[in-house]
């Protein structure tokens, strides 16, 4: 009788695990096919905004490098300084804003970036000062001087800002990133480029990165 019991338990146990592994089966075909899907739509969505931001960074590398002038405030995006001196990235766009100054598309330049640890100088501060030197009046000169990243660049400047309306002087790479970025912003801006000579490649490689992070969600 035992027996019999014991062996009657057994093959419930067997019926059931059969029974498990047939709905699991049942779930994983109906399933399969739907989550397939969901990544093939993830897979073009991704493409579509990849292709999107590339075509993106490279446009601004066609278009005209000057101002309409439909503004007057300058906004220079920050880059590298060393001890007060700007490194040749910073002093081309520093040299382009003058250019709009000396051409009268420019009654207020902003130069904005903070600086890492160790330094003595701001790149605001750098940016000021060498702008100064090339005969920009002091009152026309205004720095923002705690950005360490793009957003913080326009994000914390402003409270220097009369208007939403401005130009941005920046390298060509990264005009279309930091267009986005104004757009988020509700800037009304418009972009003065520079051409960066430099490892072009590299340079549009990590702007396509550094999109696909604020796409996510990782960085802002």
């Amino acid at each position: 009788m035992l027996r019999q019991w014991t062996i009657a338990s057994r093959e419930g146990e067997k019926e059931k695990s059969n029974l498990f592994s047939f709905s699991l089966l049942s779930f994983y075909r109906s399933a399969l096919p739907k989550f397939v899907t969901l990544l093939t739509l993830v897979a073009i969505l991704t493409s579509l905004i990849v292709v999107r931001d590339v075509v993106g960074i490279w446009s601004y590398t066609l278009k005209k490098t000057s101002s309409n002038c439909t503004t007057q405030t300058v906004l220079v995006m920050g880059a590298a300084q060393y001890d007060g001196r700007p490194s040749p990235a910073f002093q081309r766009r520093l040299d382009k804003a003058h250019d709009l100054y000396e051409q009268g598309c420019a009654s207020r330049i902003i130069v904005t970036g903070g600086k890492r640890a160790g330094d003595r100088f701001t790149e605001g501060e750098a940016g000021v000062k060498y702008l100064a030197s090339l005969g920009v009046p002091r009152n026309v000169l205004q720095s923002e001087k705690k950005s360490a990243s793009s957003f913080e660049n326009l994000e914390l400047s402003r409270p220097l800002l009369e208007s939403k309306s401005l130009t941005i002087v920046t390298d060509d790479l990264h005009a279309y990133r930091t267009h986005y970025l104004a757009t988020k912003l509700g800037y009304d801006a418009e972009l003065a480029t520079v051409f960066n000579p430099y490892k072009r490649f590299t340079y549009a490689m990590r702007e396509l990165m550094m999109l696909m992070a604020y796409h996510l969600g990782i960085i802002r």
